[in-house]
Order: C-alpha cells, then structure tokens, then sequence
C-alpha cells in the first residue's frame, strides 16, 4: 500500500505542477479599446474552410467608434464607412501602427458625438424592445 501511496502522490504532485504552468504561460487578455483606437478584427469565416492558408487572418485596421452596453464595439473603416455589425471583443485586437497617430473618431466617420450618441441609444432601444423580460414588469 505504501507504493501506492506514494505513486498517488507523485501524481498529484505531478498535477498541480501542470496547473501552476499553464497559468503562468497562459494569460488571457482583457482589452478595453476606447473610442479611436485602431483595431484589427479576426476574421472567424475562414476558420470552417479547406483553403483558409491563403486567406488572411485579420480584416483592418479598423476605428474603434463605440463599445455597447453588452460589450461588443461598433467600428468603422479607415474611409469613414461605419460597419453596421457588432463586433465581439474577443474577436478584436489591437493594431500596432508604425506611427503614433490619433485621429478622433468624428474626423474619420464625419459623424458628431450626438449622431453617434443617437447610433448607440438605437441599439440599446432595441434590446429593450426584444428583451421578453423587461414587457412584463
């Protein structure tokens, strides 16, 4: 009994030696893009195809216009051309231009704070409509 003992032991050992590695190499980021920022979005189709070596991995950069209520952001591309999409934020990440440049979002989309104000009091209206929850206080 006293082998087994000791093999158990070495297998527990063996164990919580794992799981203090995998924590340590493993490290999951939480990014909180504000508004501006430059984004690189994955692009998640690709992943189910044959032919995804040749396809590119990311689509951007990407101007950060909005994060919601939920979490997820609203973007824009570099021409002023606001996505209708929400994006995920773990499908976002932070792209590293050559040269520190910021741009103010109401420069890149030609929109005013209050038009985007107005874009993000839409959607948050709209989920007040489809929440089933809130119809019946």
């Amino acid at each position: 009994m006293d082998d087994l003992e000791h093999i158990e032991e070495q297998v527990l050992k063996a164990r919580y030696k794992s799981i203090k590695h995998f924590e340590t190499s493993h490290k999951i980021t939480n990014y909180d893009f504000t508004p501006g920022s430059l984004v690189l979005v994955r692009n998640s189709r690709i992943e189910v195809e044959l032919s995804r070596k040749t396809k590119p991995r990311y689509l951007g950069p990407m101007v950060v216009l909005r994060r919601t209520i939920g979490g997820s952001y609203r973007l824009a591309e570099l021409d002023g051309a606001v996505s209708t999409l929400h994006y995920a934020a773990f499908r976002l990440v932070p792209y590293h231009p050559r040269d520190k440049m910021r741009v103010p979002v109401t420069t890149i989309t030609g929109l005013g704070e209050e038009e985007l104000d107005r874009l993000t009091q839409d959607e948050v209206e709209e989920a007040h409509d489809n929440d089933p929850d809130l119809h019946t206080l």
